[in-house]
């Protein structure tokens, strides 16, 4: 048995080499400085591989402590043989993990991408960062871009296929959105989910629905509907608080869908349907600010997708979910939530300041290539450029230079800083001021 037991050191060594690479993920990215994460994003990162290869070399250790002396043995040999094809298995999976943020981390190469995605998590930092204690614990995210229709997000803690918890939010956007920037409120409604869970609203929100549904009169049938629906209402209540106009505008376009997929209702999906979907936003920004401009996106939104035009088996329901918006909408701004120490969720925003009346004299700067975000939140902002893109007060071209512009900004240190002495990121300011001629230069590199 000479030549097995050497050949099962020799197994052990690769093993023990592969296990110690879980530990190279800063180096083998290496993230040039002015796109490189920040350090608190870094340390749980590096926390949790740590945590991964301890458990690893600790357990290869312990196989070879009881195995190695005797593995000349047939029977021995036999057993370690076993629990280092275990071994395997269990790193496979443990590189879930480390290839998921290898992947992640190597889109911040490139200068253009690398740096968008930087602005992109400033943003989604923004949605998150409100006055509550449960929020205050919650890791910066990762914005990084992938195939597919529709943003994504695996919240903190969430068991990865590895099984270790994930130790940072991380949001999927298609790459189409760096090009639509105005729609990356697909990313601050990614982030609702996580406040969602974290504000315990995901618990509470349903029964709040439910009970001011029942008090409406609706039917047992909508109250059930609308408390399935409220884990994706909630992120676009958040998103609405954070984006304003922006938010409205955003689910608009994403959701003119065929009407197959409009009108579409079942209990196997969490998503209202779109059609309801976007009048429910629509009727949150009329409810704040009044009519405009939602009202002619609303006459829009019926023309493209008359309820005629449902089909018959859905068109009832359909018709009385509208009927419930009201109720919805009253129960979101008005209901006060143990959870929140009796606050409302529209108590964490500031909704005076996303006024499209108080707005949209910045969003008229644009057309001199130059405005002044002074005052306004990354998220808010958002709400300007919306107005600029209705407005139409620039070329599709142009308003992309512009919001480049703007997402390179937010992805200056000052953007998502640390602290001196500290690894917690400070509250993101956004660009005081956006010229045209600095969107041309970055277009051009």
């Amino acid at each position: 048995m000479k030549r097995p037991t050497r050949d099962l050191q020799v197994r052990m060594e690769g093993l023990r080499l592969r296990v110690d690479e879980l530990g190279s993920l800063r180096s083998l990215v290496q993230l040039p400085a002015e796109r490189d994460i920040s350090r608190r994003q870094w340390s749980v990162i590096e926390s949790q591989l740590a945590v991964i290869e301890a458990r690893l070399l600790a357990r290869l250790k312990r196989v070879g402590r009881t195995y190695l002396p005797t593995a000349h043995e047939p029977q021995a040999a036999v057993a370690l043989n076993a629990l280092l094809g275990e071994l395997e298995l269990e790193l496979a999976r443990a590189y879930t993990f480390f290839d998921t943020y290898m992947d992640i981390l190597t889109q911040r190469h490139p200068p253009l991408l690398g740096r968008l995605l930087a602005g992109c998590d400033v943003l989604a930092w923004d949605a998150i960062n409100r006055e509550h204690p449960a929020l205050a614990i919650v890791e910066p995210p990762l914005v990084f871009c992938d195939r597919g229709f529709g943003a994504a997000t695996i919240r903190e803690s969430v068991k990865l296929p590895d099984g270790s918890p994930n130790p940072m939010p991380i949001i999927q956007i298609p790459y189409s959105r760096l090009k639509e920037k105005y729609n990356l409120t697909s990313v601050i409604h990614e982030v609702g989910h996580e406040m969602m869970v974290r504000l315990g609203l995901v618990r509470t929100l349903p029964e709040a629905l439910r009970v001011a549904l029942a008090r409406s009169g609706a039917s047992r049938t909508l109250q059930d509907y609308f408390a399935l629906w409220s884990s994706e209402i909630g992120p676009d209540f958040w998103g609405f608080c954070a984006s304003g106009v922006a938010a409205a505008g955003g689910i608009k376009e994403i959701l003119a869908l065929p009407p197959s997929n409009v009108f579409r209702v079942t209990w196997t999906d969490p998503h209202p349907p779109p059609y309801l979907r976007v009048l429910l936003v629509f009727e949150w920004c009329r409810r704040t600010w009044g009519a405009d401009p939602v009202d002619t996106w609303q006459e829009e939104w019926r023309e493209y997708y008359p309820l005629s035009g449902a089909p018959p088996e859905v068109r009832g329901l359909l018709r009385e979910s509208v009927s419930c918006i009201p109720a919805v909408t009253d129960a979101l701004f008005q209901t006060r939530f143990r959870v929140l120490n009796g606050r409302k969720i529209p108590d964490l925003f500031s909704l005076d300041l996303l006024a499209p009346a108080r707005l949209r004299p910045i969003a008229a700067q644009a057309e001199s290539g130059a405005m002044d975000l002074r005052g306004l939140r990354p998220s808010a902002q958002l709400a300007v450029f919306r107005l600029v893109k209705e407005g139409g007060r620039l070329p599709e071209e142009k308003l992309d230079r512009l919001m480049t512009s703007w997402l390179l900004n937010l992805a200056q240190p000052s953007g998502l800083s640390e602290r001196p002495g500290q690894s917690e990121p400070s509250e993101p300011s956004g660009p005081q001021s956006l010229t045209e001629k600095e969107g041309q230069h970055v277009a051009a590199r």
